[in-house]
């Protein structure tokens, strides 16, 4: 495991993508490199690109990435893919976009699938960051998969979020506005040379005087790259305005406890599938049919079965 720590920091290209390959659909991995990548990472600015489908996340972010290797950065990318209903494994349509920086060493990209996860994010997502960290890439860039008003999950790994929203959803915008909102450390209205995206921008600005939200607004248009020299110097004076060491405790303190969860959840979920496929199940629901036990009764029987399992997990390990 050193050999493969060591050859992380030195950039290992290779060593670096045979690490992500072991992190499984649930984030879990070895134990000496989860310790290590705990230790070693965090002081790099994780960024978060998140926003509605067809909002223009993709090519914003190849976009951003012609600008920071201007200005010298090693860049890593992680990106979120919905699940193939296949082959279980992500679509990669956001590495199609950013085809052009593949034979870039500075640049390195990973597709994730979701695999049913909700919130926009991977549960291996946090662990390929770490990884992008150790091995020397700054900063790094997390991108969701397209998401609605209730699909916030970035906002408890990235240091800080751009919402990226376009114009042409209609009414629908004011319920995407309504969640995503809550998340952004910046607004990117793309598309601004369509008409339709200034009135998006008075809309926003409105919601954000409505809700007393002190959130910058910036109108790009991706495609071209017109704004995002403005955007990205806006995400490096946040960057720099929060790097103390307050604001850097918070961060991993929201960071661990969003891991946490997830971690919890996922295990809770896999512990009650399989209580709900054991024998016990079919008992359980023939005396529910005939009022021989309330469902409150069968609920608390399953919760004791799943959590005795957790606990059997734990001790093996």
């Amino acid at each position: 495991m050193n050999e493969l720590v060591d050859k992380l920091r030195q950039g290992d290209r290779r060593a670096l993508a045979r690490a992500m390959s072991s992190v499984g659909a649930t984030g879990h991995t070895e134990s000496s490199l989860e310790v290590c990548l705990r230790e070693s990472t965090g002081q790099v600015p994780w960024w978060g690109i998140t926003g509605p489908p067809g909002a223009g996340k993709s090519t914003l972010l190849d976009a951003l990435l012609v600008h920071l290797r201007e200005h010298g950065r090693r860049v890593g990318v992680v990106a979120v893919d919905p699940t193939s209903a296949w082959s279980d494994g992500a679509l990669l349509g956001d590495r199609v976009r950013m085809m052009r920086h593949a034979v870039d060493d500075d640049v390195f990209i990973r597709s994730l699938a979701t695999h049913g996860h909700h919130g926009g994010l991977s549960d291996a997502t946090l662990h390929c960051a770490r990884l992008l960290e150790l091995a020397g890439y700054d900063p790094v860039l997390i991108e969701t998969v397209g998401v609605g008003q209730n699909e916030v999950e970035i906002r408890s790994v990235a240091d800080l979020c751009v919402v990226v929203l376009g114009p042409g959803y209609g009414d629908d915008i004011q319920l995407i506005k309504a969640g995503l909102l809550e998340i952004a450390d910046i607004v990117a209205v793309n598309k601004c040379d369509l008409p339709e995206a200034q009135r998006l921008v008075n809309e926003v600005r409105e919601e954000l005087v409505a809700t007393e939200r002190s959130i910058e607004i910036v109108a790009i248009e991706a495609k071209s790259g017109n704004g995002v020299p403005e955007l990205l110097q806006r995400l490096f004076e946040l960057d720099r305005a929060r790097r103390t060491e307050t604001a850097e405790a918070s961060r991993n303190q929201q960071r661990s406890l969003g891991e946490i969860r997830r971690r919890a959840e996922f295990s809770c979920q896999q512990a009650l599938r399989h209580v709900l496929a054991g024998p016990e199940i079919e008992q359980w629901i023939a005396e529910l049919n005939r009022g021989a036990c309330s469902l409150e009764k069968v609920i608390s029987r399953l919760a004791a079965l799943a959590l005795a399992e957790l606990q059997q997990e734990a001790d093996d390990e």
